[in-house]
């Protein structure tokens, strides 16, 4: 169980990392082209989906390893 419990929080850390990375790029991108999402022209979108899902990844990473650290943590 407690390897079952592991692997939940790895996945729930990087879901939950990725989400708000993606989410902070988001909020960035509002305040530099406006807030008006449907009103952005088609290379704004294109940016800022692009760094959105860099950022996404970078964040998934990160979310593992601090999971992964955690749990080492825990095992000591």
């Amino acid at each position: 169980m407690n390897k079952s419990f592991g692997l939940l929080k790895a996945i729930g850390y990087s879901f939950g990392a990725a989400i708000a990375a993606s989410l902070i790029v988001l909020l960035v991108g509002a305040c530099v082209f406006g807030f008006r999402l449907a009103e952005w022209s088609e290379w704004e979108g294109r940016i800022v989906g692009l760094v959105g899902t860099v950022a996404g990844i970078a964040g998934a990473v990160v979310g593992l390893k601090r999971a992964l650290l955690a749990q080492q943590r825990g095992v000591n």
